[in-house]
């Protein structure tokens, strides 16, 4: 009887998320953020089942989030929205990386932010999160300190294991928009030097150049 019970809750909780977020996708603004409950509420109903009902108002996300963009408008109030799937799941990926550009895409980058480091925090050895929340404050930002922010990310996604030599690139690149210059000539010298890739280091020598930097030795010149 409990378990019946307890699905019973886990299919109401689904039909509330859907209902939810049918709403906001209706009125918009019009809905204030706490119709969408708080994760320790949840969180009771749904013991050993948090990842489902995280599924569940994923689902129901996806489905206000493509109608946003079927019908040319911003997702209003996800944050809450988010903030509750990845409380109850929080090493779910595709929720941070679909709510993150959604929340971009909105205007809202400091939620996205934070959001991200919700993730990594969750998820700190996977060089993906922080190299997606570069790009997230790279792609959506236009101010200085969101590029500082993006470099930051990129140079976080470097140091991890794994990480492709492309966050070494955007980290220098980020530097450089933001007139970091010391920062940016020094991880330019590194990719010159250590980039397996013949194009980075073309383009690490040119930068170089251009700034009147002398190009470093490489090891086969000394």
């Amino acid at each position: 009887m409990r378990t019946l019970r307890r699905l019973g809750l886990l299919a109401a909780l689904w039909g509330l998320a859907w209902g939810a977020l049918q709403v906001h996708a209706r009125l918009l603004d019009a809905v204030p953020p706490m119709s969408i409950p708080l994760a320790r509420a949840v969180k009771r109903v749904a013991t050993g089942f948090d990842n489902v009902v995280a599924d569940g108002y994923f689902l129901a996300f996806i489905h206000h989030f493509g109608g946003s963009l079927r019908e040319r408008r911003k997702v209003r109030q996800a944050a809450p929205v988010l903030e509750l799937i990845t409380d109850l799941d929080p090493h779910f990926e595709g929720a941070y990386v679909l709510g993150t550009l959604a929340l971009g895409d909105a205007g809202q980058l400091e939620a996205a932010d934070a959001l991200w480091h919700k993730a990594v925090a969750a998820n700190n050895r996977r060089w993906q999160l922080p190299y997606q929340a570069g790009m997230t404050m790279f792609l959506f930002g236009d101010q200085p300190d969101q590029y500082l922010r993006a470099a930051r990310w990129f140079g976080r996604a470097a140091s991890l294991p794994g990480a492709p030599p492309e966050a070494r690139f955007m980290e220098g690149r980020m530097y450089q928009v933001t007139e970091r210059r010391a920062l940016a000539i020094a991880l330019w010298r590194d990719i010159y030097l250590h980039d397996p890739r013949p194009t980075s280091r073309d383009v690490a020598a040119r930068t170089l150049q251009a700034w009147g930097v002398p190009l470093p030795k490489t090891p086969r010149q000394r």
